[in-house]
């Protein structure tokens, strides 16, 4: 249970806690009122009954509140986490293939040794400018040699020598594919930390330098932060090592690089205390993508305690309807959330029976000062209502809370699933166009060997694992070289798919071609993503081009699942979809049973932004939230846009019934003028009503034994006073499509000596008085057409407004007698 220190910052459920608290009050004078007036009306239990439910709407309303709160954060912070290993992933690729570049090989191999060292410095600077250039996540690129001598570097904010950081030894050791370091470096002397990967360069099998790759750590991670967080947003993010330590921060002042910070893993308490303030916070881990987990890093968002909930109390627009039909949701409500409104009904229900059977005692009572009885039951009824309707309000406030942070977090993760795309095809875009400036393929072009080729392809298929194919042609688009040996065959052919010719057509070293996600004889004749870049000779002119083919049908798979909603132990939610769509609607990629290139159907405003809406999909609710793509650093992207469906539950098939309305007539007559009593309910959205002299009184349905073989309008026996009651369900004598279950029974005879029935209704309503004039027989009224158990009606003062229809209950007494006797005795004996 959340503690008050908590709650107390919640203002949306300080507000319901004080307004049942009121009603509280009213409850307890009530209650002793209706105990002093010695009716028999006791409000005690009723009383006990509202105010346990009462604190269990007021825990429920915190704890979900709480939960909202807390989903948020960790929906970012998990995001934040995810992006920045997932931008990581690809730089353990980079420094891997880029340590085998022939340029670089060749400058560590001939050091001090060439003929025109100035000229091959600056031709290997302009190469690592090109390779910034296209991949501009990084701010330098520094060759060492293996004694650690600065050899070469982009970069010349430091004149640095040499490199005595322990990366050196390291790199030429290790036995991985890269080397990861984030801490001071020698090589940045004025920078706390760098993020460098690293690798040996070797020739002819000798470890003879180290390249460096320096990442822009506090460029990325302040992009990542801009992207999560609004300008009136409190919340802090920032990236923790394994102790707690800050790495990095989106407001140093809250959350201070260097500072250790309490961590909110799973099963942590979700309050932390830091530097005298109390935050609500989470931690998360990565998920990991292929394999690669990051250098151990902890996304972690907070935010203060006494700003966490004030966004929460903002909720989506929810129709009554979807409220209504969600109700009772398995899928996104808690069992003990969808109890309350339940016992809310059965102790309204208990309360109405209390007051019409209170006023059905008080019709029948000679005293002549019954005013006071009944105003008191009244207000107890007035009371009632307040109490149900702020239950009511309180249930819906605290539903839509729910369904808004459910939107809420598919809305967040599909900013995952595109911000992921987007930095993903940023890369694709860079390889193609870097590849396209590898010396032997261009060599090869130009007369080289083929095998050659075919290997440094395969090579980098090996590093880079997200493509499906590296195809290299000739400036007449025949395949020169492939690096899938399942394509072989392609060797030789001359590329008619429209992609090639447009990548023939580029200009410069910066420019890339993608084709129209369609079919490709590379693809196994699947949708996919091609990207290409023109190769160029010394001359400057095309000699031919390279085409990398995405291996989209995974990959996109791969983003989109796991940007998918999971539960505790990490497993998707079922009933889950991601998708990726275009500006047509077509499904580039899904993680449901969609066809890959045909439409989606979905509304088509999804695609028009950063939207989250509420949706009706196949017979099911969903929290739909779409993210259109607009590029990552210089790259602008396809323009596609993710998609991320959460179901909330079915829609129902039938609708929820109004009640019915009706004018009150509770009139008193003219001086002399006759009066009856009616007691009257409603059956099938049917107002109906009996003499008072006709009730005994009104009791609980819920133990009605059903007769076998009995017709459909018989409900069955109900034990009454030790006696088998017959039980006639009304709604099913008066409506042949009955839209509502009732569940009280109305105890009735035609007189004091007849025989009793129970009717089954669905709602207990007034009892008014009623001017005897006003009681005509159904068919003196023309215009209405009243069910076959009715005889009279009471004539409405206005044409349009409803009729109350009184039942003949001689006439109900023989539909239930036609059941048989011998069919109640049998179902007796078993009651």
């Amino acid at each position: 249970m959340l503690p008050p220190s908590v709650v107390k910052h919640m203002s949306s459920v300080e507000e319901y806690r004080q307004r049942l608290a009121a009603l509280q009050g009213s409850w307890d004078t009530l209650s002793m009122l209706s105990h002093l007036n010695g009716d028999g009306t006791d409000m005690g239990s009723t009383r006990q009954a509202f105010e346990a439910l009462a604190a269990d709407l007021v825990k429920s309303l915190g704890t979900e509140t709480h939960h909202k709160a807390l989903l948020a954060l960790k929906s970012k912070s998990q995001i934040a986490i995810d992006v920045l290993v997932r931008n990581l992933f690809e730089r353990t690729a980079d420094i891997g293939f880029l340590s085998t570049d022939d340029d670089i090989c060749e400058f560590v191999a001939n050091r001090g040794q060439h003929d025109d060292a100035h000229r091959a410095r600056s031709q290997l600077h302009r190469r690592f400018r090109e390779y910034v250039a296209k991949y501009s996540v990084y701010d330098d690129v520094v060759l060492l040699g293996a004694d650690g001598d600065v050899l070469l570097r982009l970069s010349d904010r430091y004149n640095v020598p040499r490199c005595t950081d322990a990366l050196v030894s390291a790199t030429l050791a290790t036995r991985a594919g890269y080397v990861e370091t984030f801490e001071a470096s020698t090589l940045f002397p004025d920078d706390k930390q760098k993020l460098i990967y690293s690798y040996r360069v070797a020739v002819n099998g000798r470890a003879l330098g180290v390249l460096c790759l320096c990442f822009k750590f506090d460029d990325e991670v302040a992009g990542i932060f801009a992207k999560l967080r609004e300008e009136s947003d409190w919340t802090v993010f920032g990236f923790l090592d394994a102790a707690g330590k800050v790495l990095a921060s989106s407001d140093p002042w809250q959350m201070p690089p260097g500072a250790t910070l309490p961590l909110a893993l799973d099963g942590a308490s979700s309050i932390i205390r830091f530097a005298g303030r109390e935050y609500l916070a989470v931690t998360c881990r990565t998920q990991g993508y292929q394999g690669y987990m990051g250098p151990g890093w902890f996304g972690h968002a907070m935010v203060p305690l006494e700003h966490a909930f004030e966004r929460v109390g903002s909720t989506t627009r929810v129709s009554e309807q979807m409220l209504a039909d969600l109700r009772q949701s398995q899928t996104i409500f808690s069992e003990e959330l969808r109890r309350i409104p339940v016992k809310a009904d059965q102790i309204q229900r208990e309360l109405n029976r209390t007051v019409w059977n209170g006023n059905v005692r008080l019709a029948q009572r000679a005293a002549t000062n019954n005013n006071f009885a009944k105003v008191l039951l009244r207000e107890i009824g007035n009371a009632g209502r307040r109490t149900q309707e702020t239950f009511e309000r309180s249930m819906g406030d605290l539903q839509r809370t729910v369904v808004s942070a459910v939107l809420d977090d598919a809305q967040q993760l599909a900013s995952l699933a595109g911000d992921v795309l987007d930095r993903n095809l940023y890369e694709r875009a860079n390889d193609c166009r870097w590849w396209a400036l590898n010396a032997s393929l261009i060599g090869h072009l130009d007369g080289g060997s083929r095998e050659q080729a075919k290997s440094i392809l395969e090579h980098i298929n090996s590093l880079y694992t997200v493509y499906h194919d590296i195809v290299l042609f000739d400036a007449n688009r025949r395949v020169c070289a492939v690096s899938n040996p399942a394509h072989a065959r392609h060797v030789g052919e001359v590329i008619t798919e429209a992609w090639a010719a447009a990548t023939l057509g580029l200009r410069g070293s910066q420019d890339f071609s993608v084709s129209a996600f369609a079919p490709s004889e590379f693809y196994g004749n699947e949708h996919t993503l091609i990207y290409g870049a023109g190769i160029r000779n010394a001359a400057g002119r095309t000699v031919g081009g390279i085409g990398i083919v995405f291996d989209t049908k995974p990959q996109l798979h791969a983003m989109l699942r796991d940007a998918l909603p999971r539960d505790a132990a990490g497993k998707v939610l079922d009933g889950c979809v991601g998708l990726f769509i275009d500006k047509d609607m077509r499904i580039l990629a899904t993680t449901g049973e969609h066809a890959l290139g045909t439409k989606a159907a979905l509304p088509a405003e999804l695609i028009e932004g950063r939207i989250g809406r509420l949706i009706e999909l196949d017979g099911t609710y969903y929290a739909a939230g779409a993210q259109r793509t607009s590029g990552y650093r210089e790259y602008a992207g396809l323009g596609l846009t993710a998609i991320i469906l959460i179901p909330l539950g079915p829609v129902r098939s039938t609708v929820r019934p109004t009640n019915a309305t009706h004018q009150k007539i509770h009139r008193h007559a003219a001086s002399g003028e006759q009066v009856l009593d009616i007691a009257t309910f409603k059956v099938s959205q049917q107002w109906l009503g009996l003499l008072r002299d006709q009730i005994v009184e009104s009791v609980d349905g819920t133990s009605i034994r059903p007769v076998p073989g009995a017709p459909a309008w018989y409900a069955g026996l109900l034990m009454y006073q030790g006696m088998p009651l017959p039980v006639v369900d009304l709604a099913k004598l008066v409506d042949k499509n009955p839209s509502n279950g009732g569940r009280d029974v109305v105890v009735a005879r035609s007189t004091e000596n007849s025989p009793m029935v129970g009717l089954l209704i669905d709602e207990l309503d007034d009892i008014p008085e009623i001017a005897a004039n006003r009681i005509l027989p159904v068919a003196d009224i023309a215009q209405r057409n009243g069910p076959n158990i009715v005889d009279r009606a009471v004539r409405p003062d206005r044409a349009d407004d409803p009729v109350l229809f009184l039942v003949n209950l001689d006439q109900v007494l023989m539909h239930a007698r036609a059941v048989g006797a011998a069919a109640a005795k049998s179902a007796a004996k078993t009651v």
